[in-house]
């Protein structure tokens, strides 16, 4: 394996520890400057993902737009200057559990992340038997979530990226179906669910909510996609009492 190339599979799918790469990482100097440049850069993109939104944002917010009032807002009846900055932090508040409150952007977001990766991602895993179980486990152990042993036995490939809510996972399965994409969405919830999710190139997704957050399943158009997502989130289990 050459460098270039070395260096297009860390992008694709930086965790990836099968015996080429392993050889390549060991083969010489710039082979190693160049996994240990994409090693940081991956920790850096997680801990930028990783940022909560601060608590009581939305009151610190109203409360300063009220104090920098006109004079005359002073007049206001406290009753109904109270009732519209409760209805002004239940309007934020829905904003915050789902960015920009909309199944439009959710869209948007999927289908770019699709057409950004999604078809590299899975050529990149179609000759692997199986991905490293420790590395699946690492980057799920960030998000609280583990996969069952059936499911964990289906995984190609494994990475964080990026969802509308902060960091999320990008997980590739050989199924019976054939490949299915799966983006997980730890702190997206979706206002509708399932939701069907038109994709070009004749594939489809079906998003649904589980316990914590959301997934996203991607598989070829004529699949039963919804049974599949339904299947691959009762295979999902989520650590007690952690927040992310």
């Amino acid at each position: 394996m050459n460098l270039l190339e070395f260096k297009k599979r860390l992008m694709t799918d930086p965790g990836e520890r099968s015996p080429e790469m392993r050889d390549a990482r060991a083969s010489g100097k710039e082979f190693d400057e160049a996994a240990l440049e994409s090693d940081r850069f991956e920790a850096a993109l997680q801990r930028a993902l990783n940022v909560p939104a601060p608590q009581a944002l939305g009151e610190s917010i109203i409360l300063r737009q009220s104090m920098e009032a006109e004079p005359h807002a002073r007049l206001w009846p406290r009753l109904t200057a109270a009732a519209a900055v409760l209805a002004l932090a239940v309007a934020l508040t829905a904003v915050m559990l789902f960015p920009k409150n909309s199944m439009v952007d959710l869209q948007q977001h999927i289908a770019g992340h699709w057409q950004y990766d999604g078809t590299q991602a899975l050529a990149a895993s179609a000759a692997r038997l199986q991905a490293d179980p420790d590395h699946v486990r690492l980057v799920l152990s960030e998000f609280g979530v583990e996969l069952e042993p059936e499911l964990l036995a289906q995984v190609r490939l494994t990475k964080v990226c990026p969802t509308p809510g902060g960091a999320g996972a990008h997980i590739v399965l050989a199924t019976a179906s054939g490949p299915v994409t799966l983006y997980y969405m730890p702190r997206t919830h979706l206002p509708t669910s399932p939701a069907d999710i038109p994709l070009e190139g004749g594939m489809e997704a079906v998003a649904l909510n589980v316990e914590r957050g959301s997934l996203a399943v991607i598989a070829e158009a004529g699949t039963n996609t919804p049974e599949l997502a339904r299947e691959i989130a009762r295979q999902l289990a989520f650590a007690p009492g952690m927040t992310i």
